[in-house]
C-alpha cells in the first residue's frame, strides 16, 4: 500500500470516530430533554407534594411514582394530583410506594 493510500485510509478512519463522537453526543442531548407528559408530571408534583412524602421518579409517559411514609400523606397526593388532572391532559395513573424495610 502506498503511503498516499494510508494516509487517505487514517483520514477516513479519524473522520469515522469524529462522526460516531458527534453522534454520539448529539444523541446524549435528546435523551437529557424532559418528554411533555414529564413536563406536566412535574408541574403537578410541584403543586401536590406533601410532609412526609417524596418523588422518587416520572416516567417518559408521564407517570408520577413516590415515596410516602404516612398513608395520610399518600390519600393526600393522590386527591391532589387527582384534582389537577380534571383540568388538563390526562397523565398515568400515579403510584405510591413505602420505603424499603429496614433489618
Amino acid at each position: 500500500m502506498t503511503s498516499t493510500a494510508m494516509t487517505l485510509l487514517g483520514d477516513l478512519r479519524t473522520r469515522g470516530w469524529l462522526l460516531i463522537a458527534a453522534l454520539a453526543l448529539f444523541l446524549g442531548a435528546c435523551a437529557i430533554a424532559n418528554t411533555p407528559q414529564q413536563d406536566l408530571a412535574y408541574a403537578r408534583w410541584a403543586k401536590c407534594s406533601a410532609p412526609y412524602v417524596s418523588l422518587e421518579r416520572v416516567d417518559l409517559d408521564g407517570r408520577i411514582t413516590f415515596r410516602f411514609s404516612t398513608d395520610g400523606g399518600r390519600q393526600a397526593v393522590l386527591q391532589c394530583l387527582a384534582e389537577a388532572g380534571r383540568t388538563g391532559p390526562p397523565l398515568p395513573e400515579p403510584e405510591g410506594v413505602r420505603p424499603p424495610s429496614g433489618p
